[in-house]
Formats: C-alpha cells, structure tokens, sequence
C-alpha cells in the first residue's frame, strides 16, 4: 500500500454521500413503500448515535430515480424545545422559502401565524413553486418538543403533529418523515396514530452482518485484503454499530498503511484497539452522557459482570438493579437480555471495553449499589456526587490518610481551575478538545437564531469564528451530540453569502462561502458560481469581478483556504491571475474609449485645447489611436478648418505636453 493512500473510512464526520452509506438500502425501500402506498406521514425510530445525521443527510439523494418527483426539506428542532410553537413555524418556514431560488418576499410571509403556515403557506409553496414535484418535511429531533414541560410549551409535539395530520390530508403532494429517538411509550399520540393507520415505525439501528462485512470491505477493495477473522473480530467488536466500525476500520488501515501491510489478520485488529478507544471517545461517551446518574453506574455494573461472570455481589447488585435495567433496555437499546433471562448485557462489545477500562467501578461505588434501589429513587449519595470517574483511577482506599487526600485534592482542583479560566479561549481554538453539552447547545441556540434572523448572521458568524475553529476538527467532532453543527452552520454561511449579494456586495460573500465545506450540499453550487464570477463572460460588473478576485486571492493568501476555490490548485491561482491581466487590460479600453468620448464633447464645444489636453491621455493600444493622431496632425495644417488662433493654442497644448502625450504629432 502506498504510505499517501487516503484513509476511505469516515470517522468522526457525518457521511455525505449515498454511496458511502452501507446497510440502509432496507429503511430506504421502506420509506418508499411508505410513500408508493401514499403513507403521508412516516416515523423513523433511530437509535442513539447510530448514524442518525448520515442518514437524514443522504436520503433525499436516494430519491433520484423517482424522476426528481419529490423535494425535501429537511429541519431539526434541536434547541427549539423552548421555542413557541408560531415561531418554531417560522423558523421552518425560513428553511422551505431558503430552498426555493427567488421566492417573493410576499409568499414567504404568509407564514405569518400557525394557521397560515399550514392553510396559506404550504398549499402556495406546493401548487405554484415545486413544479409539480411533492414536498417532503424531513423534520429530525420531533422528539425534542416533549421535553420542555412548562405551562406554556405543554404537549407542543402533540399541537405541531395534529396540525401535520390535518395538513397532509389536505394536501396530497405534502409529506412527512419524523425522526425521533425516544420510546412511543413517550409520545402516547404517535401511538394512536399507529393503530389508527394500521402503521409501524421504521427501526434505525444496528447493522446486519453482511452489511458490516459491506462496510468493512468494499472501502479498501484492491487495496487491503481482510481475512475472515479480521472481518469476525471488528464485527464481534463493534456489533455492526456504523460509526464504531468506521472507527476500527479506519485506524486498521492507518496502521496498515504505516506498516505496509496488505493483508488484514485479527491480530491487526487487536493492535490497533487502544488506539480506535482513544481517538473514539467522543462516540464513546455519547452511549453515556444522556443516561441519568444511577443509569451510567449500572451501565458499568453490567460492563464489569460480563468481564467476570462468576462475580456473585455483582450479579446480584445487577438482580437487584432491574427497574433501572429495564429503563436502559427499553430507552436506549444499548443493553440486551442474557439468554437465561437473569440480567443484562451491553450490545456492543467495544463500548464495553472501553467502560472497563475507563470507568472500573470503585469498591465504594459497589458497596453503594448494594443498596436496592426503590422505584424512582434517583442514585444513592455518592462522594463524587453519581458522576462518571474522571480517569481509570478511582481511589478505593478508606485509611486514616482519607483527609489529607482530599485536602490535596482540594488544591488540585484550585490549581486546575486556575489554569482552566487562564487557558479556555487557547483550548477552544485549538480545535482539540471536546466542549461540554452546554457549550454546544448554546452554539447550536445561536446558529438557529441566525438561520431564522438575517439580521443576526454577522454577528453569529463572528462569534463562531473567534470562539471556535473548524481548521483542526469539525464543529460535529468537538460535539458530537447530533447536533448537526457543520451542516447549519454551512448552511448559515451559504445564507449570509446571499444576503451580502442580494444587496449587491459580492466580494462580501467570499468569506464565508471560502469557510463551506465540501460536505454541504450545496458545495458545488458554491464552486459553480465562484468559476461564474471570474470567467471571461461573467455578468458582473468589472468593479464586482475586480472586487471577488481581490477577495479571493485575500483569502487563500491569509493562510485559510478557501475551500471552493483554493489555491492548492495552480490552475486556480493562474485562472485568477489571467482574469486580473484581462481586466486590466478591459478597465484601460473602458478608460480610452471614455476619454474619447469626453474629447468629442469638448470639440463640439469648439475647445480644441482641451480637447487635446484629453486625447493626450489615451494609450497607445487604444484602437482610434491611429485616427486622433490624423484628426491632431490635421488640426496643425494651415488647411484645417480651425481658426488661427485656434490652431495656435493647439499647438501650445502639443508642445507642453509632447512628453506626456503619446498621441502627439510633434514626437
């Protein structure tokens, strides 16, 4: 293998491209089915982080063959949950008008209150805009609405779905996919709308064996071979979990690679699992962080008991346990029933690993969780207060020195804390650290504000840039909550590049379409409209083209890169170059031809001097250069038409200026 080979294994990055997508093809035929029958609405049930993003991202591109019959938007209400439900519709609203080049301001803004948007907007949007093609609201999160239950937000979801189901029976070019991750038990009324419709929900999960091996395989085909035991250990390790497979995967072939190692053995595999557990921990921890405290001790309890079975005080802490078992079972899915019925174990091995390894239980932590737990009793009083161990090593020790231990690490975290106030900008720009939930919730509270504010975008953007860089990780890696950061924030970039144009500043819109990347959907427009602009036949001013290319060179020059024309490419960088000599050469034309013009008027105000003082300006490549230099030689003759006088003064006029004036007959 030759040690530039590019890594085709994706980690840490949604998945973009439909082909990449592997073990799907039965979800996608299902939902199609769904819509073949005339099935307007559609709930898929995924599992937490199982590929959820990728999906929804890649979804509508398997829509293709339908003869482009279907247009989809797609909308999370992630950190709407707090939001009104009119102004969540408006939101959406922005989102359907955002894909429709050119819609009149006055059709947006029928969506002016919930009716309108469901009575007015939708029906106009549909019958007059898509051309006959039908409208698919890809709405992600639905399950967000059900979890703010103050007075004012109480049965939100409920609201938005009846006014959904009525909608689509008034409509029949409207559809609807709800993706939510909680169980039906939660959302009584999406199981009345099961029964009532004789309908299940799609399950997104983990994948099947061949479609693992899929997976695992056809990245590298004629670049690694994978032995069957290869193929059985990562399978047996990650379960068939996507994102846990590209991991391994992924740092099979950098080790691969390294080593020049064509051949893949599970001994391969085993080498690289430290490794795949370190740089996977932000996956990793997401199968944690939405359990409740007593939820993530049992989680580890049943980690640890399939490390020793013959644990008895485990065993029966997990018996004893069930109420909070059967929450994680039902939940979340993460854990599956033992054969025999008499407990739990984790689906996914490699995520058990990790928690051994991690998070091994304290023997305080085990002495707690002897006490049986009553029903809706949250986790008995820690000394870390039910928190997940910071490191592998938990103190177990209760000796006389237990004080002086937390004096010292009383100053620890003094010393810490310090330097963690001191050092946080430098960590967040940096790229490398993984900010907490409520940084990326306060993030993704800001994108959305923007999305649906013009007039916030500037001031979002700014901040985004200055608090957060994009150049080391990705806004989805440093949080990876399924946020879909980089998305919004690609497409709040692509927004604000169109109101900068709208208002006629092109160049303006350069900044932040350089900052888009290629996974957004509507990179290549991006790229499209770049090459447009500088080409030979752009419609754009000379001002404005003079104005892009400064911005571009700009922008590549200062080190940042502008993805959708970059000069990584020399063809890039000489296209601009080549474009800046043309307009130079058209901006002198446009100034001779000007000044020409200035000169006729002066002549037909029989000011022949300044005339002379004009043609004295005009450049030797001008094509009248030839005729004024005639009409001057012309003017000097004792045969002209002017008066002596006259004559005189231009011959003054050609004197004075007989080295500044390429035109002149006296040369």
């Amino acid at each position: 293998m030759k040690g530039n080979q590019r890594n085709p294994y994706i980690f840490g990055k949604p998945i973009y491209k439909e082909y990449q997508l592997y073990g799907r093809k039965n979800i996608i035929d299902e939902i199609k089915n769904n819509f073949i029958s005339n099935r307007r609405i559609t709930l898929l049930h995924v599992q937490r982080r199982i590929g959820k993003t990728s999906l929804i991202t890649c979804l509508p591109q398997f829509f293709t063959e339908e003869k482009n019959s279907f247009k989809f938007v797609t909308f999370s209400f992630q950190g709407y949950k707090t939001k009104s439900l009119p102004k969540i519709l408006h939101y959406l609203a922005d989102d359907i008008a955002a894909t429709i080049p050119g819609l009149p301001k006055q059709v947006r803004e029928l969506a002016d209150t919930s009716l309108n948007f469901f009575h007015l907007f939708l029906p106009t949007i549909i019958n007059e805009y898509l051309s006959g093609k039908k409208l698919v609201l890809l709405l992600d999160e639905f399950d967000v609405l059900e979890e703010d239950k103050t007075t004012d937000h109480q049965e939100q979801g409920k609201k938005l779905f009846d006014e959904l189901e009525k909608a689509v029976k008034q409509e029949e070019k409207l559809f609807a996919i709800l993706v939510f991750g909680r169980s039906l038990k939660d959302m009584t009324y999406l199981e009345e709308f099961l029964q009532k419709e004789d309908q299940y929900p799609i399950e997104v999960g983990l994948l099947d064996k061949e479609s693992t091996k899929n997976l695992i395989v056809t990245p590298v085909k004629g670049i690694l071979e994978y032995e069957k035991s290869a193929i059985d250990t990562i399978s047996g390790l990650s379960a068939g979990h996507p994102s846990l497979t590209q991991l391994l995967c992924a740092n099979i072939f950098q080790h691969c690679r390294e080593k020049e190692i064509r051949n893949v053995t599970d001994n391969e595999v085993w080498l690289i699992l430290d490794k795949a557990m370190e740089e996977g921990e932000a996956v990793l921890n997401g199968f944690l962080e939405p359990f409740k405290d007593d939820e993530k001790l049992f989680f580890r309890a049943v980690a640890e008991a399939q490390e020793r079975p013959g644990d008895e005080q485990l065993q029966t802490i997990i018996r004893n346990w069930q109420s909070v078992g059967k929450r994680l079972f039902e939940g979340y899915r993460f854990l599956e029933e033992k054969e025999d019925k008499t407990g739990y174990k984790i689906k996914v091995e490699l995520v058990r690993l990790w928690l051994v390894k991690k998070y091994p239980l304290s023997d305080e932590e085990r002495l707690q969780m002897d006490q049986i737990p009553k029903k809706n009793q949250n986790l008995p009083e820690t000394n870390n207060n039910g928190k997940i161990p910071t490191e592998k090593g938990n103190s177990n020790s209760q000796g006389p020195n237990q004080i002086a231990k937390i004096l010292a690490l009383f100053v620890v975290f003094l010393t810490l804390a310090f330097l963690g106030i001191y050092s946080f900008s430098l960590i967040r720009k940096s790229g490398n650290s993984q900010a907490s939930r409520s940084e990326c919730s306060r993030l993704l509270g800001e994108i959305n504000l923007a999305l649906g504010d013009a007039k916030e975008r500037s001031r979002v953007i700014e901040k985004i840039r200055n608090e957060w860089s994009r150049k080391e990780e990705s806004l989805d890696l440093q949080c990876p909550y399924d946020y879909e950061l980089d998305r919004k924030y690609n497409e709040l970039l692509y927004r604000y590049g169109w109101n900068k144009i709208n208002i006629g500043e092109y160049d303006k819109a350069i900044k932040p379409w350089c900052e888009i990347t290629e996974e957004h959907e509507k990179f290549r427009e991006v790229e499209n409209i770049l090459l447009d602009w500088i080409s030979s036949d752009t419609k754009l001013s000379m001002e404005n083209k003079e104005k892009v290319i400064e911005a571009l060179i700009e922008h590549n020059e200062s080190g940042k890169n502008c993805l959708a024309y970059s000069f990584t490419s020399e063809r890039n960088k000489n296209r601009l170059s080549e474009e800046q000599q043309k307009l130079s050469e058209q901006k002198k034309q446009v100034r001779n031809e000007s000044l020409y013009q200035q000169a006729q008027k002066r002549i037909n105000a029989f000011e022949f001097e300044k005339a002379v003082e004009v043609y004295c300006q005009i450049s030797e490549d001008y094509e009248k250069f030839p005729d004024i230099q005639t009409e001057l030689q012309s003017w000097l003759s004792n045969n002209s038409n002017l008066y002596d006088d006259e004559r005189e003064k231009v011959r003054e006029k050609l004197t004075q200026l007989k080295n500044n004036c390429p035109v002149s007959p006296l040369k």
